[in-house]
């Protein structure tokens, strides 16, 4: 690759010296990196590095401890952060992709918990404009280099990325949302995890102690005004994220899956017109595909709430709520517990456990829109008659919908309905969890969870959640759930609206496959419940 003459020819004549250490990263990796950075200028003349160990947790926490900037930390704050006090959630940052962005105003003691952040890990980047504020080690700040010193800051987090470091830090106020848009789009291209990190320090808002810890004399005037400015930062939706390694496991077991239903005669007479395949054999791995995904399309998750930038009702409440905040950043274990393909979406059902309920936001009673027409495919009402598509795409749906199970009224939901959730979803839940219906293994509240796989050409992702709503609610007439109508109000109406319904549908087809058993649900709907659950670590975040 040819060298970028530009970026050496400007940075070899701003005289580039930091005066920080901003690099962890181990052996020949750092050695590449660091020669990459130096060409480009942004290596300084004396670096520290740190070598990846294996260091007990007692023995990090200690060494954190001792650190000259600590006591600006809120005493006991390291807790109240899973990647830095959580042994599962800091092997995953180890080994994944994780980009922690800094929000708060001067002062607040956002550079003494980024330095935490990258003590705790190798392979990491600090990223921060006032790193290029130094001169001969002399903090000076410059209105009219401003956007310059920003400018360096991204290119640094943009040739890291490139370079495939594991933890990337921005330090900066990012009081706005578009001051951090840059590193997003670079997060997206690049597979990272977003974590926004705010401290949780006492003062953060208190503008007289704010104006005498920030270390750059930033008077309490122009702290006021950043605190007037300041966004909650709503995502596009909040959910549990795999890493790279995870994601292609998934998507793997999932091709294998349609392979071993394509072995089976009936699903591949039914859908063997979707089949790309010209040698005889079922082949739908290039019908079902990510293209029409946001983001990085080889990267899967499960959505928790579609929040739509704060856009969907009581989505900034959940955004804030206490829960939401100190789940954000920590990794938990989800089961797979089997499979859904239809004519227009191919998922992974997920089974939450108690604790993942209470971050549970979704609409697990959504009405059915199937949306966009898919060839040689028609729908069925509630009569048995088919029916056509009528074109359209799902609609939000409403809060009190989201929230039917849970009593949550959508007018008190600004006041601490998050909280409620969390604590109806564990009244709720009771036996559900203890329960294990073969076919049906996700009744309840909760039963949406999913991760999307690939869909037909012009469906949109969310149309799985749609059609797994459908099949579950045609596997509660097929299914013996006797003494299930206890456990959850909704679903107790839902089964006597669907008693009368039995006759309608005739008893599925049960199939054997080497992942499990599949079963035919009519239109098109087939399931594999698999013999042995799928669990993989996934990161609670947002997607921005």
């Amino acid at each position: 690759m040819g060298i970028d003459w530009v970026s050496l020819f400007f940075c070899y004549f701003s005289g580039i010296l930091l005066s920080r250490d901003f690099i962890v990263m181990p052996g020949r990796k750092k050695k590449a990196h660091e020669a990459r950075l130096r060409r480009k200028g942004f290596i300084p003349v004396r670096l520290k590095v740190k070598k990846k160990i294996a260091v007990p947790k007692a023995t990090r926490m200690a060494s954190i401890s001792k650190m000259e900037s600590l006591e600006e930390a809120q005493p006991g704050s390291l807790d109240e952060f899973p990647f830095l006090s959580d042994p599962k959630t800091m092997e995953y940052v180890e080994g994944s992709r994780t980009m922690f962005i800094m929000r708060g105003l001067p002062g607040c003691g956002k550079s003494s918990l980024a330095k935490q952040i990258a003590d705790a890990y190798g392979n990491t980047v600090v990223c921060s404009a006032d790193s290029f504020r130094y001169v001969n080690g002399v903090y000076v700040f410059d209105r009219n280099k401003l956007q310059e010193s920003h400018e360096k800051c991204r290119e640094l987090a943009r040739l890291s990325a490139d370079s495939s470091i594991n933890v990337l830090i921005v330090d900066n106020t990012n009081i706005r949302v578009w001051e951090f848009k840059y590193y997003l789009e670079i997060a997206r291209r690049r597979q990272y995890t977003v974590v926004l990190v705010e401290p949780r320090t006492p003062w953060k808002w208190d503008v007289h102690e704010l104006g005498k810890k920030n270390s750059h004399d930033v008077p309490e005037r122009k702290i006021r005004e950043m605190a007037g400015r300041y966004e909650i930062a709503v995502p596009l939706y909040f959910g549990w994220f795999l890493n790279g390694d995870d994601s292609a496991r998934v998507l793997t077991v999932g091709e294998q899956v349609l392979k071993q239903l394509g072995e089976v005669r009936e699903f591949a007479e039914e859908f063997k017109c979707y089949s790309e395949s010209g040698t005889g054999y079922l082949d739908l791995t290039k019908y079902f595909t990510r293209e029409a995904f946001t983001g990085n399309k080889n990267s899967v998750h499960c959505t928790a709430m579609f929040t739509k930038y704060g856009k969907v009702p009581g989505s900034e409440a959940y955004t804030t709520s206490e829960m939401v905040v100190n789940s954000c950043g920590q990794v938990f274990r989800i089961e797979i517990v089997g499979f859904l393909i239809t004519p227009r979406t191919f998922g992974a059902r997920v089974r939450l456990t108690a604790y993942q309920k209470k971050l549970w936001g979704q609409d697990d009673y959504e009405t059915v829109n199937h949306g966009t027409p898919v060839r040689g495919v028609r729908s069925r009402n509630i009569s048995g008659e088919s029916e056509g598509w009528d074109g359209g795409l799902p609609s939000s749906p409403s809060l009190s919908n989201r929230f039917a199970g849970l009593g949550i009224e959508e007018e008190i939901f600004d006041e601490g309905a998050a909280d409620n959730l969390a604590n109806s979803a564990t009244e709720h839940e009771s036996e559900d969890t203890e329960r294990d219906y073969k076919f049906c293994p996700t009744w309840g509240f909760g039963r949406r969870a999913h991760i999307t796989l690939g869909c037909a050409p012009g469906i949109p992702p969310v149309q799985t959640g749609l059609d797994l709503i459908e099949v579950i609610s045609t596997e509660a007439m097929t299914s013996d759930l006797s003494g299930m109508e206890s456990t959850h109000e909704s679903a107790a109406s839902d089964l006597e609206s669907v008693t009368s319904e039995l006759s309608l549908i005739s008893d599925p087809g049960t199939f054997s496959i080497k992942k499990g058993e599949a079963r035919c649900y009519g239109d098109g709907r087939w399931v594999v419940y698999l013999d042995k659950s799928i669990h993989v670590d996934a990161m609670f975040s947002g997607f921005y």
